[in-house]
């Protein structure tokens, strides 16, 4: 399939492997860049360095003053009390999640077994999460268009990238219909990033690819990569045309793995992205203390 600009192939940024690597997101204060390995509960950082929190964490999120942390059932922030409480059953988890283009925090869940219909996409509203979409599956990639009249999510068992009118003014949505289709023999839609043309980046997990989508929807860009199981991707560097990418450390469908999976990579595009928005947390809603330490 067509790579019209001629991207290289992602290379690995470090030897550090991830069971599950995730969330990757940009940080422009500092110019670097952190992302989670779920199952294990630690936070990587670009600078060699990592920080252990109660497993599982499934994301980590700029905040406008330090960083918010999500883990099982709650996100807090990553040096302070928990500031929201996310409602979950026993076998269930938070999965994707990001801040939208006003900072509000976007969170979606999936249980353990993946059981059909077990999971939602919450949005915070304060210390309080408001189910958005229920009957999900696997709740994942987030995304706004440049424009912020846009909002994309995947729920993956569906192989379809969904998109919703978005009002930034109060968080809602409507009007959910399909957006892309993902061929069965491409792998199943995971993580996604969207760049300033309002194109969508997707990770695809058991493809060995990332596709690139136009606004309209139009597959433009196949970009393989080396590992079965890209997970998400994320714009950074110091002009945000670097493409990050998360990975899990999976085998192919021949049982195999690959030297790099499960290790972060990276490529340069020639499309920039925009940088993430801080999220806006709540002021202490009283909920029991969150991750403090480790390292």
């Amino acid at each position: 399939m067509s790579n019209p600009a001629g991207i290289p192939a992602p290379a690995p940024v470090d030897d550090r492997v991830s069971g599950l690597g995730e969330g990757p997101v940009w940080d422009v204060r500092t110019n670097s860049l952190r992302w989670v390995d779920i199952p294990a509960g630690v936070v990587h950082h670009s600078d060699g360095s990592s920080r252990q929190l109660p497993p599982p964490a499934s994301a980590i999120l700029p905040t406008v003053d330090g960083w918010a942390a999500v883990l099982r059932d709650r996100v807090v922030e990553l040096d302070g009390p928990a500031v929201a409480a996310v409602p979950l059953g026993a076998a269930e988890r938070c999965n994707d999640a990001k801040a939208d283009p006003a900072g509000r925090v976007w969170v979606g869940t999936m249980s353990g077994d993946e059981r059909p219909g077990g999971a939602a996409l919450l949005r915070l509203d304060g210390a309080v999460a408001t189910e958005v979409i229920a009957g999900a599956t696997i709740a994942n990639g987030l995304g706004w268009s440049p424009d912020a009249r846009r909002m994309y999510w995947i729920d993956t068992p569906t192989r379809r990238i969904d998109v919703l009118d978005y009002d930034l003014a109060d968080g809602s949505v409507r009007g959910r219909r399909p957006f892309v289709e993902v061929d069965p023999d491409a792998g199943w839609p995971d993580g996604l990033a969207v760049d300033a043309e309002g194109a969508l980046w997707v990770a695809l997990w058991g493809g060995s690819a990332l596709h690139r989508y136009t606004p309209d929807g139009r597959l433009d860009t196949v970009l393989p990569i080396g590992v079965a199981c890209p997970t998400s991707c994320a714009f950074g560097g110091e002009d945000l045309r670097t493409l990050y990418i998360t990975t899990a450390h999976r085998p192919d469908e021949h049982g195999r793995f690959a030297p790099d999976a499960g290790k972060l990579h990276a490529v340069r595009v020639p499309v920039p992205g925009p940088p993430p928005t801080p999220a806006v947390l709540p002021a202490d809603a009283g909920l029991p203390a969150g991750a403090t330490g480790g390292a």
